[in-house]
């Protein structure tokens, strides 16, 4: 009799049960070796695909972080600051999250902050909380959740003012939005391009160039600058008559109003200190109230 054998095989399970040896639970976001994002940059009269690599891990406060830089043709830049997508992102497979630290412009200064970026274990109805810039918040609910070719998608009611796809976490790739979408307010382009991992493409989105068209007919550029008397902008070289509109970074239409002319003053003393971005002309412009 060979009873004696189940001990030790039933112990072992037990063990591993206790010690949380389960299979992973998602596909992970980040390929074996290197993975790399190319994601469109665009604000004022810029528009460019930037790539974003990640073949590197950093090891912070016990997490291990892959280290996300931009690609250049000297190497890749993994430099932290306000106007990039650089950062670190780590991700946990077993609950579908995954979070981003990177530096973000705050009233008070420069800060360095991690958010919650992806969940995959939302349910419909339940909250999932963006993170604007200068501490602005935007509360979202998971309204779809959704599988293409097996791949799970959680689609959140938060939608970028300049996109036309809402913000939807995907299995495997993070988000349609990228990874640094709640850091990196400057881009009026929030959208992922592509994604590849060991340079194998697992991920592409034809529709993510919203201003291409813009660029390639390299509109006439205009010219913003504040009043001294730090109520009102002016801006020169329009075409001719028309209607702007000035959004707040959250994506908030704050005013609107028509203009004549190709040189006009608009009245800023009703905006709280903060930026803003104003679309005029087929442009859009960024601008301070202080």
């Amino acid at each position: 009799m060979k009873h004696f054998h189940s001990i030790p095989l039933i112990t072992f399970f037990y063990l591993c049960f206790a010690a949380n040896c389960e299979a992973q639970t998602y596909v992970s976001i980040f390929g074996t070796e290197n993975t790399s994002w190319k994601i469109p940059f665009c604000n004022l009269d810029i528009f460019d695909v930037t790539e974003q690599v990640s073949n590197s891990e950093i090891t912070y406060n016990s997490y291990v972080y892959k280290k996300i830089g931009t690609s250049h043709a000297a190497g890749v830049d993994y430099s932290l600051n306000s106007i990039s997508s650089n950062g670190w992102a780590r991700e946990n497979t077993n609950e579908g999250k995954a979070w981003f630290l990177g530096t973000i412009e705050t009233l008070n200064g420069i800060d360095t902050v991690e958010y919650l970026v992806m969940d995959l274990s939302l349910e419909i109805g339940d909250d999932f909380l963006v993170h604007e810039s200068f501490g602005e918040t935007d509360l979202s609910i998971i309204d779809s959740i959704y599988f293409n070719d097996g791949v799970k998608h959680v689609r959140t009611t938060y939608q970028h003012w300049n996109n036309d796809e809402k913000l939807t976490f995907i299995e495997g790739v993070g988000t349609n939005y990228g990874l640094s979408y709640m850091h990196n307010v400057y881009n009026l382009c929030n959208c992922l391009l592509s994604i590849n991992k060991d340079l194998l493409q697992v991920y592409s989105n034809n529709n993510c160039l919203p201003t291409a068209g813009q660029a390639l007919d390299e509109p006439k550029k205009l010219t913003l600058y504040h009043n001294p008397n730090g109520n009102s902008i002016t801006i020169d070289n329009m075409s001719g008559n028309g209607t702007y509109s000035i959004f707040s970074v959250l994506g908030e239409k704050v005013k609107q109003s028509a203009f004549e002319g190709k040189k006009i003053e608009i009245d800023t003393r009703s905006l709280k200190p903060n930026i803003y971005f104003i679309e005029i002309d087929g442009q859009i412009l960024k601008f301070v109230k202080k």
